[in-house]
């Protein structure tokens, strides 16, 4: 198989929200419009929730049903170019119309060509949760689950639960507002009789997240009173035990607690004192489970890095400037910073910075990052998307469906307890944390509270070519490690600390479709409306720190 094609993994979605949870709650809605035919050879969905082979397998199934909407294509590239992490000039999955400057607000019709960018991961991601709501009604009516004499009851349970945190969780880091299902939930009386309205109003996504956060604390609290092992091949595709997926619960809790925040103000009132509980009780290794070609892979990597002429690398997306320009040492990136957008033209930068080039050749391959003077994109459509920099630290070859597939890391853990600490005027705590990556993986040296030694090679340097602080170093070391890794977490991390390019939406809206559907007024967010970000004030710091303001 080339690169350039690729197995699609099935998303089954449902035609509204309420369609979904028909599917899988046995709610009646008037949503779905497809012509469904009973097939008699197949058991109905009451039989099969009566089989315990059957609700194991719905829940083995559940986590791969759930990991498109965070290692896919929707709403993830447009995000992560929203956020000025990777960059493109193709229309592919809205990236075009999201990224460009000045930014637009989001077009939230049902007739907009890219309106897949908040409807796919809307309708997957409550497919996903309701996959996990069965398993568990089925388990709490008294079903058991055995293999031979071994109770796998737990087991169940707790993915399922890992599952529906997961699904609330990102349906709060996405949406501005979502509506709350469990296996709770009364279905009889979900919506108003005779219509495809939901009864009462959506959730707003504060309360998304409490109850995702709820859920996941409830997934570690089994697992971690219970002995069993998840295997590589199935489940969470990497050989887990009881205990494992505890701390994996913890870790996602670390990550969605810090990231569900919109503004300055959200971020700095996080609860970073669990937060850092949470890291503490997370995991000791990384998450990357093992991709299985045309069953589990890592579609986002693939896109991210695919090559499919040698001589023109990264012929999809590149690598923003905005990512790797703050490691230079010529002047070229500040001098960029400083020309108008639409007059950026691509260059090349020189680093001490190892993960983007070799020791006194910055035209070769670094550890995450590539050189690369070809270019796909259209000058027409904006100069200031072009890059010579392309991204092969995952997704080169085959490697997006073959082996590990790095997902939530050990450093990305660190690197969120450091702003945790940083935050609690620890500062002197987070200063080993940030030179975990920076010295191992970047071979830059270490920081200290004053920030990077000020000298020549500076990384990283502010907007302004001043040599940065220990709060821009913590921020230019999550970006540099996180890129490919956790993609949409640049987008996450840039509105609550305030960088995002003024105007980028906040967070998508409701999909068009759906609001038409359950009789609720359309809108949107972004382009100085609603929902839009404020001018980015890098240069603030959340606590007082050398070289800050």
């Amino acid at each position: 198989m080339t690169t350039s094609m690729r197995p699609r993994a099935s998303r089954r979605r449902p035609s509204t929200l309420a369609g979904g949870v028909a599917l899988a709650l046995g709610l009646v809605a008037g949503g779905c419009q497809e012509l469904t035919l009973t097939n008699p050879n197949n058991p109905d969905r009451a039989r099969a929730l009566e089989q315990p082979a059957s609700v194991e397998a719905l829940a083995a199934s559940s986590f791969r049903a759930w990991w498109p909407n965070a290692h896919d294509e929707a709403p993830v590239w447009a995000l992560s170019t929203m956020a000025d992490e990777f960059t493109a000039a193709f229309f592919d999955f809205g990236i075009l119309t999201a990224s460009s400057e000045p930014r637009v607000a989001y077009d939230n019709s049902q007739t907009y060509a890219d309106r897949f960018v908040n409807q796919d991961p809307w309708y997957s991601l409550y497919a996903s949760l309701s996959q996990a709501n069965d398993v568990l009604v089925a388990l709490d009516s008294g079903l058991t689950i055995t293999n031979g004499t071994q109770n796998d009851t737990p087991r169940t349970r707790a993915v399922a639960k890992l599952v529906q945190g997961l699904s609330h969780g990102y349906l709060a880091l996405y949406f501005d507002r979502a509506w709350i299902i469990t296996e709770r939930t009364r279905t009889d009386t979900l919506t108003v009789p005779g219509t495809t309205r939901l009864r009462g109003e959506p959730a707003g996504y504060r309360a998304v997240m409490d109850t995702a956060l709820s859920e996941l604390a409830e997934a570690a609290r089994i697992a971690q009173g219970a002995n069993f092992t998840l295997p590589e091949g199935s489940w969470l595709f990497q050989s887990l035990s009881a205990a494992d997926l505890a701390r994996l619960a913890r870790s996602y809790a670390a990550r969605l607690r810090a990231q569900v925040a919109r503004t300055r103000d959200e971020r700095q009132a996080v609860a970073w004192t669990q937060v850092i509980a949470d890291v503490d009780a997370g995991m000791t290794r990384d998450f990357a489970p093992i991709a299985v070609p045309g069953v589990f892979f890592n579609d986002f990597t693939r896109v991210a890095a695919r090559t499919r002429v040698p001589t023109q690398p990264g012929d999809f997306a590149r690598v923003d400037y905005m990512t790797v320009g703050p490691a230079d040492s010529t002047g070229r990136f500040v001098a960029w910073v400083r020309t108008p957008v639409s007059a950026r033209t691509r260059f090349q930068l020189v680093t001490r910075d190892r993960r983007i080039h070799p020791a006194g050749n910055p035209g070769a391959d670094g550890k995450y990052f590539g050189y690369t003077t070809s270019q796909r994109f259209q000058d027409a459509r904006g100069t200031y998307h072009q890059s010579n920099y392309w991204y092969r630290r995952q997704g080169t070859g085959n490697t997006w469906e073959n082996g590990p597939q790095l997902a939530l890391t050990v450093d990305e853990l660190q690197l969120l307890k450091a702003e945790g600490l940083l935050r609690l005027g620890r500062a002197a705590e987070a200063v080993p944390l940030v030179n975990r990556t920076r010295v191992r993986n970047g071979e830059l040296p270490p920081v200290t509270l004053e920030g990077p030694p000020d000298e020549a090679g500076c990384v990283p340097r502010k907007l302004d070519g001043r040599c940065g602080s220990l709060w821009d170093a913590l921020r230019y070391e999550k970006r540099v490690e996180l890129i490919g890794v956790h993609p949409a977490g640049a987008y996450l991390d840039a509105r609550g600390w305030q960088t995002l390019a003024r105007d980028t939406p906040v967070h998508l809206p409701v999909p068009g479709r759906e609001l038409a559907t359950l009789q609720l007024d359309n809108y949107t967010f972004g382009g100085g409306g609603a929902g839009s970000a404020p001018a980015p004030e890098p240069e603030q710091c959340p606590v007082a720190l050398p070289r800050c303001s």
